[in-house]
């Protein structure tokens, strides 16, 4: 054993290979060269003096020859065979590593969403705290997202007196645009940079790859009752057209307390699928 494995040995070194299908093989047709050269040899051995020796020569090269061309093409078609071989499992190889990478660049795109959409949540937080009011009379302050129940108790107050002006002329849909319409000129200073950005903040993840995961979501969660309320009566009125498409898509008022609406035909205004499973 030991003597063959230093026969292998040197024969790696002699062709500068490495030990691999490929070469074992041909190391297999070099022995059964050897062993053909060397049994021609011997039997010529032998037969000198029963013959001439050019008769010897031509009986060495006659048989020695076709032996050694036909191994020759033994080892190209081994060559081939095995070459085909690990072509295969390069491709494999290289079909894992496309895979891999594109992962990666999967991974890496997601990540890069998810940083830039926390970040614009975080910003949308900071808008909504930085949201003031005064009262008139008393001089009190109200800030951050408390603001939000004075915003929907004054539009409830306008809708009241709107209705009461009417005096049931009007159908409440009409009643309730003209109301919002009265509130959003005494509040569009106040309310106008929080729509345009939570509109853009869901156009966002709307365009991007990951809108069915779970950002629209964690953005709905953001949003108190009253944001909600005032998000229902913004998307009926002029300004807030363009949102009504993602209200629907998203079933943005999925839970929203629907008891508190103002008048409970409003709920016709926007189809069953914006309340989620629970119009």
């Amino acid at each position: 054993m030991k003597i063959r494995k230093k026969a292998y040995e040197a024969f790696l070194d002699i062709v500068g290979g490495e030990d691999s299908r490929t070469t074992k093989a041909l190391y297999r047709l070099f022995l059964i060269a050897v062993t053909a050269v060397l049994l021609v040899l011997c039997v010529n051995l032998f037969s000198i003096g029963k013959s001439s020796f050019g008769e010897w020569g031509d009986f060495f090269g006659g048989v020695l020859n076709p032996i050694l061309t036909f191994l020759t093409f033994m080892g190209l078609l081994i060559t081939i065979v095995i070459q085909q071989a690990e072509l295969k499992e390069s491709r494999k190889e290289f079909k894992r590593s496309a895979d891999a990478l594109d992962d990666q660049s999967k991974s890496l795109k997601k990540q890069n969403f998810e940083s830039t959409f926390f970040q614009m949540l975080s910003l949308h937080n900071d808008i909504v705290n930085s949201v003031d009011l005064v009262e008139k009379e008393s001089g009190s302050i109200t800030k951050g997202r408390d603001c939000f129940r004075v915003f929907y108790t004054r539009l409830a107050r306008l809708y009241r007196e709107t209705k009461n002006k009417g005096k049931g002329k009007y159908p409440p849909e009409s009643i309730a645009q003209v109301s919002y319409t009265l509130f959003w000129k005494d509040h569009q200073a106040e309310l106008g940079h929080y729509f345009r950005y939570l509109y853009n903040l869901i156009k966002f993840v709307d365009e991007s790859e990951f809108s069915e995961g779970p950002y629209i979501k964690l953005i709905r969660a953001q949003l108190s009752d009253q944001e909600l309320f005032l998000l229902f009566y913004n998307s009926i009125s002029a300004q807030g057209q363009k949102f009504r498409s993602y209200i629907e898509k998203y079933e943005l008022f999925d839970n929203m307390p629907i008891i508190r609406i103002l008048d409970e035909s409003h709920l016709k205004l926007y189809p069953e699928r914006a309340y989620g499973e629970c119009p």
